[in-house]
């Protein structure tokens, strides 16, 4: 459980500075002291340490302190409610809100106190809403609104009311053929939109795909980790890892400049712990998993289970190749793989029936034309 008390302390440190009573050499200098006396068993409140020290006036302390119950700790932020917590991103907390001047519910993203005393997280966390909101797609999560309130930065985005394949996988074990596929080719469309705009996810994984209850439309979602090809500098410093090691590519383990093969060997990976409900590279720490991303070979689904077809075989050992040269060079180039392997015309199971698109683990229905949503 997260430390209220650190919480608040927090929260009131951030509009001190926000109001510019303090500077951010003595909140942190205040804040670490609190640290070592908690440790010590001792405690005092922050605002009683930074009047000791001359940095506020009692004056200040108060008016911090009716601003904080004005805001009512932040169950209102202009024009939302905060409802409920749904999760945590990258980047932030994300809240279930009603939306109060639309009366509709959406997904609130609030960069956490601490991180907002730190400019660089300001920026970074709005730069996600900035990419996010460039991108119009059925298969991504779009952005609605992004701004501050009483020195709480946020932005909202869609609301999907589902769960994640990580979810649906944690439930069924191990997904059918028909069902990775389905999920593989809306991520793979998702990622030619983002490739588009000259935009790499960087994080894609089973927890960062939804399937939306209501008409069962997949939904790619957290970009807190996501890169603009064209900018000058990364986001992160080079040298250090952005991703989560069980579906991390080799060059994001290096600190090397990634593109979208990157996301096209994270989702490899995404495929292959669906199609067998084990991860390419098993291990009990993030160390060990990535040593096994540099220089192990995965063994090929099929002899974790052998129902797999070899052509989706085929088509995830390729999204696995260490060399991005060797692997799918543009999300287009998958799906196109993908779509042929998902024809019924083109793809007989054993008994010589053909497969029906079968995602959401409902009973299987026919494929719609090509020109209407693909649904699960």
């Amino acid at each position: 459980m997260p430390d209220k008390s650190k919480t608040d302390a927090l929260a009131f440190g951030h509009l001190a500075l926000k109001y510019g009573y303090i500077t951010l050499e003595q909140l942190q200098e205040c804040v670490n002291q609190q640290d070592k006396d908690k440790a010590a068993g001792a405690g005092r409140k922050l605002g009683e340490m930074l009047v000791e020290k001359g940095y506020l006036s009692r004056g200040q302390v108060i008016e911090i302190f009716r601003h904080q119950s004005s805001a009512g700790r932040q169950t209102h932020l202009e024009n939302y409610e905060i409802l409920a917590k749904i999760g945590r991103g990258a980047m932030g907390a994300v809240y279930k809100a009603r939306q109060l001047s639309l009366n509709r519910i959406v997904a609130l993203k609030i960069l956490p106190p601490k991180l907002a005393l730190n400019k660089n997280y300001i920026s970074r966390f709005l730069r996600e809403a900035r990419v996010a909101a460039k991108l119009n797609h059925e298969n991504i999560i779009y952005v609605i609104d992004v701004g501050e309130s009483k020195g709480v930065y946020y932005f909202a985005m869609e609301y999907v009311e589902g769960k994640t394949v990580a979810k649906l996988l944690e439930e069924a074990g191990v997904l059918p053929e028909p069902q990775v596929i389905e999920i593989a080719l809306q991520v793979a469309k998702a990622l030619d939109q983002a490739y588009s705009y000259g935009i790499i996810h960087r994080d894609i994984k089973p927890a960062n795909i939804m399937i939306t209850t209501q008409d069962e439309i997949l939904k790619l979602c957290d970009f807190g980790l996501a890169k603009e090809l064209d900018l000058r500098s990364s986001v992160t410093t080079h040298g250090t890892v952005a991703g989560t090691p069980f579906y991390i590519s080799p060059e994001q383990i290096k600190g090397e400049e990634v593109d979208t093969r990157s996301d096209i060997y994270s989702l490899g990976a995404t495929m292959y712990h669906l199609a067998t409900g084990e991860l390419p590279f098993p291990g009990n720490s993030a160390p060990i998993v990535m040593v096994k991303q540099l220089h192990e070979r995965p063994a090929p689904p099929r002899t974790k289970n052998p129902k797999i077809s070899r052509a989706l075989d085929g088509i995830i050992m390729k999204c696995l190749e260490k060399n991005p040269s060797k692997r799918f060079q543009a999300p287009a180039e998958l799906l196109n793989s993908l779509t042929t392997l998902s024809d019924p015309s083109k793809r007989k199971s054993k008994s010589g029936h053909s497969h029906h698109r079968h995602v959401s683990g409902k009973h299987p229905r026919p494929k719609p034309p090509r020109r209407h949503r693909r649904r699960f």
